[in-house]
Formats: C-alpha cells, structure tokens, sequence
C-alpha cells in the first residue's frame, strides 16, 4: 500500500532524530528546510536547549518528544520506526532521513524530482545517495579507499507496509521490502557529513560506536578506520554541488 499517487511536484518530507544537537541544528534548517516540505522531528531527550529551539521552526510539522534518561541509551531503529510512521499523518510522497549534522546539495530538490520521476518510470521505490564525508576543510571530503565509495538508503517512497530495518545502530532508512536484488539504486544526490570535519570529532564519533558496540555487532570492520589517516587524500566538492551554509563547525 502507498499514499496518493502525486500528479504534480512529490510532496518530500525530512526525517530528523537529534540528541543535544543545538551545535549544529540552526544551519541544519537553514540548509534543509528550503529543500523538502515539511520536517518530522524526533528529540531523544535532549538537555542542552535542542528541544525549544526545534519546536519553534515552522517547518516542523511534528516533533515527537522522549524525556531525559540516565543512562542514555541509543536506538536508532527505533527511532526511525517513529519518525516514519509519524509522517504517514502528513501526507509524504516520499521521505528523507538527514541527521542534524549533515547537509543536502543546494541543488537537492531539482535533482531529487528527477530521480522520483526516473523511479517511476523504471519501478524504483527508494535509492541510495552518495555520502561525502567533510575533511579538514568544509568545502573538501575524504575521497580514498571507502571514503570516495559511501553511500546511504536514504530516499525513499511512503508506503504504509515499510518493512523496518531493526538493527540498533547503523540501519537502513529505507524499507527492506523496498529493496531490489538485496539492495538499492543509486541516485544522483549528494549528502554531506559534518561531523569528520574536525579531528577532534572525529575521535568521539570513534570512542562513541566503540562504547556502544563494543563487539563490533553492528558494524563488522570495526570503528578504528574512523581516525587512520593511512593513504589519506581530499577532493573538493564538485562545483554548483556544495551545501549550504559552509561554515568551521
């Protein structure tokens, strides 16, 4: 089952799960709410401020809110069964997952309608988008070995039989059933990290997945090609493709 076949322009909606991400989050909306028509929201107990400054954006047609806990305990899965079923109350064509500390090309949209209409047309219901992982630099990525080949499910079509990937961290977005061949198409659309900008981030992302999986359960190469700088080359991001803002963060 799906939501109304759209006629005209795909109704889009973003999908946000944040965490104390004050940091990040006014340039987040300021980089993706031009870009989609709504936002769905998911605050995971946050205490430094995160919470009323969401719930004042316009563009957030629904924030949904988890109370403080000690200790904290991560969920992604779980959170993203909540934001997507949270959307199905407004109306989607398709959906995005873009977590507060990444960013969309400014041209997203235009390129993003043209993947939905070749996705109709050749059956696609959810795509895979190519993950630019920010470096030293806000305008350059880390293009060597896996680096230069990431990329995520994160666009997808709204269906109400979305088949969730139940894996506690690092899980698809997109639908399982939507799945083709064991995995998904790719598109033309760029989503950029900010949080490998700055070395010292890039060492408590590293400590975080090695405290929450220590057993490496979710992830099995591990965490520590998180730091190694081994054969470590840069790009910069393809002109008329950037983000936008472009900041130090």
């Amino acid at each position: 089952m799906t939501f109304r076949r759209f006629r005209r322009r795909p109704r889009i909606l973003a999908l946000l799960a944040f965490r104390n991400e004050l940091r990040f989050l006014p340039d987040y909306f300021e980089s993706i709410a031009p870009l989609v028509d709504g936002i769905i929201a998911l605050d995971d107990g946050s205490t430094d401020g995160s919470t009323e400054f969401v719930s004042q954006r316009k563009e957030v047609l629904e924030l949904i809110h988890l109370p403080p806990s000690v200790p904290h305990v991560w969920n992604d899965a779980l959170n993203h069964r909540r934001l997507v079923e949270a959307s199905w109350r407004h109306n989607p064509d398709w959906l995005i997952g873009v977590d507060a500390d990444e960013r969309l090309e400014s041209g997203f949209r235009a390129r993003a309608e043209a993947e939905i209409v070749r996705a109709k047309r050749e059956g696609h219901r959810a795509y895979r988008v190519q993950v630019r992982e920010i470096w030293d630099d806000p305008l350059q990525f880390r293009a060597d070995g896996v680096w230069g080949q990431k990329s995520s499910a994160r666009l997808f079509e709204a269906r109400l039989d979305h088949e969730f990937h139940m894996q506690q961290f690092h899980c698809y977005w997109a639908p399982l059933n939507s799945m083709e061949d064991g995995d998904f198409p790719h598109a033309d659309l760029m989503l950029y990290h900010l949080r490998m900008l700055r070395e010292e981030d890039r060492q408590l992302r590293r400590l975080r997945y090695e405290t929450l999986d220590p057993n490496r359960e979710s992830q099995a190469m591990g965490y520590g090609y998180l730091t190694d700088p081994t054969g470590l080359r840069r790009e910069w991001l393809a002109p008329g493709r950037e983000y936008v803002p472009v900041r130090e963060y």
